[in-house]
């Protein structure tokens, strides 16, 4: 049995029927007190410089009554996935690995997720690699409905080859994070947007796009590399997280 059997079988059984018209279309909003989990990969941890602690200091600035806690979580080269490319050194993290320990040590109230550019490994797009991800968002957000905790979740941030473009790109070679497909952006990351934004699920209130404007101001937001943002990306990440939020 592979890493991802179980949750891959108990997923799939579900996971069409499900998701058909059980979200509510209410805005979701934040009260006082709440912690929030922030989940996702080194662009959630961004060594702990990232838009997780933007927001955390905006909050504490703007509405400072509302004492929220932002934790971060974030994991470098982690996928909901449970896929790793043939070049990468060692498996990918993936997040069912680690995910009930937090949750079982962390009373939350609300947990945010961004996922996914890791979780295609840079790979062509297939309908394999798609489910693969459509479980991986379906299986979290039944984790937590385990545990009464609500989700926001956020898309996929793009892959700024535009901005930032990798020298020596081969398709003689396997694709990775350091070869990726030269339609990865297109192909698979806007595919897994879809995913994100078209998950309808009662723990989801909210679903945010912050591909869009990260892709809209790239030239701004990537320096060489172009997974991860730099500092004025992670303001508009946490800007854009702040304007869908009520409190």
């Amino acid at each position: 049995m592979n890493r991802r059997q179980f949750v891959n079988s108990s997923a799939l059984a579900v996971l069409g029927s499900s998701l058909i018209g059980c979200f509510d279309g209410q805005k979701f909003k934040l009260e006082k007190n709440m912690v929030i989990g922030c989940f996702g990969d080194s662009i959630t941890n961004a060594g702990g410089h990232g838009y997780v602690e933007i927001l955390q200091e905006k909050f504490d600035a703007e509405h400072p009554e509302l004492n929220l806690k932002f934790l971060n979580f974030g994991k470098s080269s982690e996928t909901v996935s449970g896929l790793t490319e043939e070049d990468h050194p060692g498996p990918r993290p993936y997040l069912f690995e680690r995910l009930d320990e937090i949750l079982t040590e962390n009373k939350l109230d609300v947990a945010l997720f961004c996922y996914g550019i890791n979780c295609g490994i840079y790979g062509k797009p297939s309908e394999k690699l798609f489910n693969s991800f459509k479980i991986g968002v379906y299986s979290f957000l039944e984790k937590l409905r385990q545990k009464d905790i609500q989700a926001i979740l956020l898309t996929p941030p793009p892959l700024a080859l535009e901005a930032a473009p990798l020298k020596h790109l081969s398709n003689s070679v396997p694709y990775g994070y350091k070869n990726p497909y030269p339609n990865y952006e297109t192909e698979v990351l806007l595919e897994f947007k879809d995913i994100v934004l078209g998950m309808q699920h009662p723990i989801s209130k909210m679903e945010i796009d912050i591909h869009k404007p990260l892709l809209a101001k790239q030239q701004a937001c990537y320096d060489e590399d172009p997974i991860h943002p730099n500092a004025t990306g992670h303001q508009v990440i946490a800007d854009t997280i702040f304007r869908k939020l009520s409190f």
